[in-house]
């Protein structure tokens, strides 16, 4: 098992819940990464190597990632996911947003790439329609076996 814990900073410094969620992510056992996602960032990468419990820091260094915004981010991240069985990110308002982010574009592909594969599971809500048809023509004929008799 291999967690990913999304570094919070300010691409000179980390902040304080990056650490409390380096703690949290040791809790599970086995190696734990540090994405560094910013710009100009190296310097948080190298603070972030010498924490104890990382085993390796991965730095994405970008324009557009200086701000931190989750959209930004969040492709950085996907691009990665598939090789780590937990992501971790402080429990702050950046780390909600970037989860937050994540969880829904994952649900996106989840549910495309069950389209692309023909599924014939559909949600009760898609069939809502189909079952009032149904209960409406069970109540018309009910009525008319009624009449009848």
């Amino acid at each position: 098992m291999t967690t990913l814990v999304i570094a919070e900073h300010d691409n000179t410094s980390i902040k304080t819940a990056t650490l409390n969620t380096l703690a949290a992510a040791a809790q599970v056992g086995g190696e734990v990464h540090v994405l560094v996602a910013g710009s100009n960032a190296r310097g948080v990468a190298n603070t972030a190597a010498k924490i104890a419990g990382v085993s390796k820091v991965l730095l994405a260094d970008a324009p557009q990632l200086a701000d931190g915004l989750a959209e930004n981010i969040d492709s950085v991240v996907l691009s990665i996911a598939k090789n780590y069985s937990h992501i971790f990110a402080p429990a702050t308002v950046y780390g909600k947003r970037s989860i937050r982010s994540k969880s829904s574009r994952s649900a996106q592909r989840a549910s495309i790439r069950s389209r692309e594969k023909g599924a014939t599971h559909r949600s009760r809500r898609s069939m809502l329609p189909q079952m009032r048809a149904s209960r409406r023509s069970s109540a018309a004929r009910l009525r008319s076996s009624t009449v009848r008799n």
